[in-house]
């Protein structure tokens, strides 16, 4: 009776020690979402959005870390959006397998000849902090690839929760600026700055708006 005891003792130690070491790791990890706008004109910068990916996010992810790519279309609140998804293995060998795998699903996704009417960001947005809380990652971040122009189709209601952002970074890349932008550069200043106010309401750590894709790995680095 002694010796068993003491076996369940010991298997139970064992048990809070893999737990502990594992909850451990988790606040080095980072969680990152890339939502790729499939919308009106800006489909078409599909190709360097994933060019960017590529050379700026997949590089500098460690094992352990973990990357989604979600597409904004007409209503993007759907596990279909997640369009691939990576945890990078701690041994190296396969970790490399898994970035070219991830990058191969990057090529395909660019070739998609699909562009959506409307454009729900905020979806896109939800679905990826879901996702990112579900990591328990020491650091999450957002990477939104858009013109920053919402246009949600009639009937679709997109509220965010108050901590719906708590704990991650956003940030805007490749932030193309409309013809009504250029004609008035005031419309797109207020419309990055009117996303940015919404996002810290609901709990985000910080906001950048259009970081440049040569800066995208110093900030990735800054954020960790």
């Amino acid at each position: 009776m002694i010796i068993r005891r003491l076996s369940y003792v010991l298997v139970l130690t064992s048990a809070v020690a893999l737990l502990s070491s594992c909850s451990d790791n988790k606040q080095y990890e980072t969680a990152i979402c890339a939502l790729a706008d499939i919308s009106g004109t800006y489909a078409k910068e599909k190709g360097t959005m994933v060019k960017i990916i590529k050379a700026g996010i997949l590089p500098k992810m460690l094992p352990g870390d973990s990357l989604s790519l979600i597409a904004i279309d007409s209503s993007s609140y759907d596990e279909k959006n997640i369009r691939a998804q990576l945890t990078l293995d701690y041994r190296p060998s396969q970790a490399n397998t898994q970035r070219m795998e991830f990058a191969n699903k990057l090529d395909a996704f660019a070739k998609e000849k699909v562009r959506s009417k409307y454009t729900d960001i905020s979806g896109a947005m939800m679905l990826c902090s879901g996702y990112l809380k579900s990591t328990h990652a020491g650091t999450q971040a957002i990477f939104v690839f858009s013109d920053m122009k919402e246009e949600l189709k009639p009937g679709l209601k997109r509220n965010f929760s108050d901590d719906e952002f708590a704990n991650m970074h956003l940030a805007a890349l490749n932030v193309i600026k409309l013809n009504t932008d250029n004609a008035n550069p005031q419309i797109y200043r207020s419309r990055m700055k009117k996303w940015e106010k919404r996002v810290m309401e609901h709990g985000a750590e910080s906001w950048k708006g259009d970081l440049k894709p040569t800066d995208l790995a110093e900030y990735i680095e800054s954020i960790r």
